[in-house]
C-alpha cells in the first residue's frame, strides 16, 4: 500500500478482531436494515465500552473522545472476502388495546475481519483499555448484544502520520470529494464509495441515548482513494482516525 510518511508518531493499540455474523445497521433503513460494511466509530466505542465494563453515561462521558479507526482484512482470509445474509425478525409492537406482531429483514456480514486502532491523548487511557481487553467485563460484540467476536491478537503500536497514502477497506471522517483524491483502478471490481450522516458521540440524560456530533463518514468498501494528509499508518495499513 502506497504511503509517505510525514514524522509524527502517535502511540496506539491495535485488535485484531474476527465475527461470524455481525451487522451495523444504516440508521436510514426501516423494513430491511442494511449493514454499513464496517462498524462506526460510535460502535468501535462501544466495543471499548464492554471491556472496561462501562455503563452508558459513564461510557459517553469519559471515552468521548476516544481516536479509533478500522480497517477490513477479511479479503486476507481463507474465504478471500466477507459473505453477506439475510436474517428474517418477527416482533410484536402494540397498538390501542391489542399486540400486533410484524417483520423485518436484517442483513447480516458472514465472517468480518478488522484491524481496530484506538489512540488517546491520555497514556493512562491505553494502559487501562490494553488490561481490559485481555480480561473484559462483559462479553466483546460489534453490532447488536449477541453479534458477538473474538479477539485474536492486541498489541502496542507506534503509528506514523501520512503526507500522502492510498486508502482501501475502511472509514473516512469527511467526504473525499470535498478534499480531492487520485482513484486507484488497479482492480478491475470497485464500487463507489458511500457517504453517511452518523453520531460521533452520544449523551446521556435521565437514561436516555440521544445522538450528539454529527459527521459526515465515506466508506471506502473495494475501492482505493489515494489523498494527502491527515491521515496513518502502522507500516501496513493506512487508514483516518474517526
Amino acid at each position: 500500500m502506497r504511503a509517505s510518511t510525514q514524522g509524527e508518531i502517535v502511540d496506539a493499540l491495535r485488535l485484531h478482531v474476527r465475527g461470524l455474523l455481525n451487522s451495523y445497521r444504516d440508521p436510514k433503513t426501516h423494513k430491511i436494515h442494511r449493514t454499513f460494511p464496517f462498524p462506526p466509530r460510535t460502535t468501535l466505542i462501544g466495543l471499548a465500552g464492554a471491556a472496561l465494563g462501562l455503563s452508558e453515561d459513564v461510557l459517553w462521558r469519559e471515552c468521548s473522545d476516544l481516536q479509533v479507526a478500522v480497517v477490513d482484512i477479511a479479503k486476507e482470509n481463507g474465504l478471500h472476502g466477507t459473505g453477506r445474509a439475510e436474517d428474517l425478525i418477527r416482533y410484536k409492537k402494540y397498538k390501542d388495546n391489542t399486540i400486533e406482531t410484524s417483520i423485518y429483514i436484517r442483513e447480516l456480514i458472514y465472517k468480518p475481519e478488522y484491524m481496530v486502532y484506538y489512540a488517546s491523548d491520555e497514556e493512562k487511557m491505553l494502559g487501562k483499555l490494553y488490561e481490559a481487553f485481555l480480561n473484559p467485563k462483559y462479553a466483546l460484540s460489534l453490532g447488536r448484544d449477541d453479534e458477538l467476536m473474538a479477539l485474536l491478537s492486541i498489541e502496542k503500536v507506534s503509528l506514523s502520520s501520512l503526507e500522502y497514502g492510498e486508502y482501501e477497506e475502511t472509514i473516512l471522517p469527511f467526504n473525499p470529494a470535498e478534499r480531492g483524491f487520485d482513484l486507484n483502478l488497479d482492480n478491475k471490481y470497485f464500487e463507489p464509495y458511500s457517504l453517511a450522516t452518523l453520531p460521533s458521540t452520544f449523551t446521556v440524560k435521565g437514561g436516555v441515548r440521544m445522538p450528539s456530533g454529527l459527521q459526515t463518514y465515506a466508506f471506502l468498501k473495494n475501492l482505493k482513494l489515494c489523498m494527502k494528509g491527515g491521515g496513518f499508518t502502522d507500516g501496513r495499513y493506512n487508514f483516518f482516525f474517526l
